[in-house]
This record gives C-alpha cells, sequence and structure tokens, in this order.
C-alpha cells in the first residue's frame, strides 16, 4: 500500500485515468477507483477471525509466485487491525456468500492485483487482465485492458465512509464500504478522506 501522501496523489490520477479510457462504458461516471493494495487480508466471518484470510472457493489466477509478504501479528483484536501494517483490507460478514466477503476473495487471492472500483451504475472488482493466468501472452488486437468480476449494481452498496481506525497516534484512514445484506469491506488509504467526499461530489452532482 502507499503510505506517501504525494506519492499515493499521483497513483489516484493513473488510476482515474486508466479506468475512464479502457473501464468505463459510455455515458458512465467514475465515483471511486481504489488503487491496488498489496498487502494481506483479514476477515471477521460469523464471528470468527480470519488472519490472513484465504478464500475456501476457486478464483481467478494470477501470474507469478504469491508474494512473500510477512505475515500479520497473531491474535491481533480485528477492532486493532489497522495497526498492524501487513493489512491491507478488512471484511466482516455473517456467511462467505455475502457481497464484501465476495470481493474480499479476490482481494486475497489476487497477489495485491485486484482492485475495487464505484461508478454511478455499479460496483466490481477489476484486474488488469494482463496479470492473469489465462491471458495471452503478448500484444493482442483488441484484448481488454481490464477483465471484471464479481459486478454488482450500485445500489447494493448502502454507504461509503472514510473512517479513522486503530489505537495508533494517529489512527489510521480507511474507505468502508456498506452493502445491503450487511456485509463491510474496508480499505487502507491515505486519501481515504478526500476519496469518500470526492465520490459523494460526483454521485450528487448529476441528481
Amino acid at each position: 500500500m502507499e503510505a506517501d501522501p504525494r506519492r499515493a496523489a499521483h497513483n489516484d490520477e493513473i488510476v482515474e485515468t486508466e479506468l475512464a479510457r479502457h473501464w468505463l462504458d459510455d455515458g458512465e461516471r467514475l465515483l471511486l477507483g481504489c488503487p491496488p493494495v498489496r498487502a494481506h487480508v483479514g476477515a471477521l466471518v460469523g464471528g470468527r477471525r480470519h488472519v490472513p484470510y484465504a478464500p475456501a472457493r476457486d478464483l481467478p489466477a494470477v501470474r507469478g509466485d504469491r508474494p512473500r509478504w510477512p505475515l500479520p501479528v497473531e491474535n491481533l483484536p480485528a477492532e486493532d487491525w489497522t495497526d498492524d501494517p501487513t493489512l491491507g483490507y478488512w471484511a466482516t460478514a455473517d456467511h462467505a456468500d455475502q457481497i464484501a466477503l465476495r470481493i474480499a476473495d479476490h482481494l486475497a487471492a489476487s497477489h495485491g492485483e485486484a482492485r475495487v472500483v464505484v461508478t454511478d451504475r455499479r460496483i466490481a472488482v477489476v484486474y488488469p487482465t494482463a496479470v492473469l493466468a489465462g491471458a495471452a501472452s503478448g500484444e493482442v488486437v483488441d484484448a481488454p485492458v481490464f477483465t471484471t468480476f464479481e459486478e454488482r449494481d450500485v445500489e447494493h452498496l448502502t454507504a461509503l465512509d472514510a473512517p479513522f481506525l486503530g489505537h495508533s497516534i494517529p489512527p489510521r484512514p480507511v474507505i468502508a464500504f456498506h452493502f445491503t445484506d450487511g456485509s463491510q469491506l474496508y480499505t487502507r488509504d491515505v486519501h481515504a478522506v478526500l476519496k469518500v467526499r470526492r465520490a459523494r461530489d460526483r454521485a450528487h452532482a448529476h441528481r
């Protein structure tokens, strides 16, 4: 994950430009494009803590070896997950088929390549097509730059917030996604407050 604010701002510009150029449909407006976060995922599923979280279902294979990231702290309370720098995401759900956990599956299995995108029409997990193991090598005419999974109507997202979590000083900014099924997904982002405010402004601007 990018902790330097200036570099994070530069990365945000790149993410927004690439999604606008290669992923958005005609007339679709980008609200929030998260950068890839190269860190572990933690989860609380049915009250049981999973750190690092490992998906139980089959997911798209990603090229290359699994990163050798440091492991998270053992037995860290769930509410303190942001105090462990090896954790980039946290999901809470009652069961494995809820939206936040299905998205977390991709974030945990993608070697840090998957990212969450929200528009005025949909929310989805997006991979650069080139990182997928099934992608053809070399340049392919008209091949999509991005491949989409877990796409849902944006109405499944009930709220987007930017809380400060953990007991570190200062506390860590995160983007919080709240879904209609009661599940939540949190992602670290040094510019969380700015991005959530921008997403809300964009959503309201065309109502």
